[in-house]
């Protein structure tokens, strides 16, 4: 898989987000009435540089699906082989049950006709019923023998089959943890962006409070059960999923008085 996914939140990306958290918080960006705005339409906030990170993230996730359809195609193929084997197999035991169904049927009158001058002696008709119900068992021992054999063969297919596809599974779920470690890793940056800004913001006491969740977006193939047929995982329709993160824990007696926003506070002053 693509090493992005893999990363840890490292000190470049921690020392930039810092620098973009002052440097739009002596901006005073977002001002605290928009931060106001937001909150009270949608819960949380956002920025152009928390959504060009968002857009990063997007960008690591796409690749790690693109990784996965890329390595998943060999093992894919393989399960189609596998499963035309098993269909063809499948055919083969119903004619091996069949051919147990013919074995095991009765003596016929016409296979205990003599077939040669010393079976048509009349002291040999114990002798050639004795041989032909050998023959009759020898013949029944084979068909089931056969059908044995296909029969393994058949669950031998099944085990292959469950074992490839099971093999996709994982990494399509092993791909999905990747995806929310990324989304993990964007939400901490975006965290350390806003700790930063409300630093350096005229407005950062007020702001403070104020963020406490930060949206992120993830496409919904990173919580689709991985229960499908292997050649549909990750298949679907691309849409993109609003999920909330935590960024303060919540604290009523945190946020500002009612009639104490930094304008009232000015003008208090």
């Amino acid at each position: 898989m693509t090493k992005p996914a893999q990363q840890a939140y490292g000190r470049r990306e921690r020392r930039e987000d810092r620098r973009r958290g002052r440097r739009d918080g002596k901006q005073r960006t977002p001002a605290f009435n928009d931060v106001l705005a937001m909150v009270a339409r949608d819960g949380v906030i956002t920025a152009p540089y928390p959504q060009y990170l968002q857009s990063i993230a997007l960008d690591e996730m796409t690749e790690l699906l693109a990784t996965f359809v890329r390595q998943s195609k060999p093992r894919l193929e393989a399960l189609e082989v596998l499963r035309t084997r098993y269909a063809n197999t499948k055919k083969e035991l119903d004619r091996a049950t069949d051919g147990v169904d013919a074995a095991e049927e009765p003596l016929t009158e016409e296979e205990l006709l003599p077939r040669s001058r010393a079976e048509a002696r009349s002291d040999q008709t114990v002798v050639l019923r004795s041989r032909r119900t050998a023959a009759r068992a020898r013949r029944i021992t084979a068909a089931h023998a056969a059908e044995l054999e296909t029969h393994n063969r058949l669950g031998e297919l099944d085990n292959q089959i469950a074992a490839t596809a099971q093999a996709i599974r994982s990494e399509f779920v092993l791909t999905q943890t990747r995806a929310k470690q990324v989304s993990a890793r964007g939400a901490m940056r975006v965290s350390a962006y806003w700790e930063h800004l409300v630093h350096a913001h005229a407005e950062g006491t007020y702001l403070a409070p104020l963020i406490r969740y930060t949206s992120q977006v993830l496409p919904t193939w990173v919580f689709e059960p991985a229960t499908g047929a292997p050649e549909t995982l990750g298949q679907g329709d691309y849409e993109l999923r609003q999920v909330i993160e935590r960024v303060h824990p919540p604290d009523q007696d945190t946020g500002p008085e009612p009639g104490c926003g930094p304008e009232e506070h000015k003008e208090s002053a």
